[in-house]
């Protein structure tokens, strides 16, 4: 059987009507229209590009989106604090998103933390940190987490007792798909690994499942090839970086790797739009939530 390619464009068409059942719902019934607030701070092309498709995904079902411009050379953590706690008070925003990175002089936790969790629509404040760690429900599962069980989980992904290695130590991807996978969602037995871990090939190698998140600064090489990928693996490639103006580039050689892997994701075009579904996602729960309703359903 040849390599099945993980469609995240695909899987998001799918649950698209869904999203506009719920939408649908709110408005109808509960006069409720879910606003997404973003925050970003400075101009940095990726991060760009994300907030760009996160707006748009938010403007196609009807939802308030807005985008809070921070100049690099005015921000500062109290600055940033300020505008959380207005944000928090805002009756119309149901989500905030603090878009990363952030500058290294940011107190980027304290910010996080500042977040109300009922509108930590991202999953990086204590709360919901807390929640994933304990594997409990009322924290938000971070986006590209729950973008990438949704991959799983539609392609039929062997994940219970699985061997997973994930590489990457970011508090949005990372550091929360290691708990995930590890944690009784999935019941996979995770290897946590990063650029700076030895014997990555061997350790890869032993994995059923590969999920890249470095972003790792290589040049026009790739963190994971070909010869690191165990005959039938499923590969995730979550990392994003910029090689050249206009050029990105995932941690996976797609082209080489496709011919050993079981599953693979596409970069772009795999776990970058179910990160953005899964935002609208959280944004409708953060709304239901907080009209006392429960979480929304979906088919994966």
């Amino acid at each position: 059987m040849g390599c099945v390619i993980m469609d995240g464009h695909a899987l998001s068409e799918r649950l698209r009507p869904q999203l506009k059942r719920h939408a649908e719902e709110l408005a109808r019934r509960h006069g409720c229209v879910p606003g997404l607030a973003a925050v970003l701070v400075g101009d940095q092309p990726a991060s760009e590009q994300y907030v760009k498709n996160k707006r748009k995904a938010a403007a196609e079902l009807g939802f308030l989106a807005e985008i809070h411009r921070v100049d690099r050379a005015e921000a500062s953590t109290e600055s940033l604090l300020r505008l959380m706690a207005q944000l928090n008070a805002d009756p119309r925003i149901h989500g905030i998103l603090l878009q990363l990175p952030l500058p290294p002089a940011l107190d980027v936790y304290r910010l996080f933390d500042t977040i109300d969790p009922a509108k930590d629509i991202d999953g990086v404040g204590q709360a919901s940190v807390t929640a994933l760690y304990r594997g409990r429900s009322e924290g938000f599962l971070p986006c590209t987490p729950r973008g990438v069980a949704a991959l799983l989980s539609y392609y039929r992904v062997p994940v219970e007792g699985a061997r997973a290695v994930v590489i990457g130590r970011s508090d949005i991807a990372g550091k929360p798909l290691a708990f995930l996978l590890g944690g009784r969602m999935c019941n996979a037995t995770v290897t946590w690994c990063h650029r700076h871990t030895r014997e990555l090939k061997e350790l890869c190698l032993g994995a059923d499942i590969i999920a890249a998140c470095a972003g790792a600064d290589l040049g026009e090489n790739f963190l994971i090839t070909a010869e690191m990928v165990k005959p039938g693996a499923c590969v995730i490639d979550v990392g994003f970086r910029r090689v050249a103006p206009g050029r990105f580039r995932g941690d996976v050689d797609f082209d080489r790797v496709k011919e050993v892997a079981g599953w693979l994701t596409p970069n772009p075009g795999g776990t970058g739009p179910m990160t953005v579904t899964a935002l609208m996602q959280n944004l409708i729960d953060a709304a239901r939530c907080r009209l006392g309703l429960g979480r929304a359903s979906y088919p994966v």
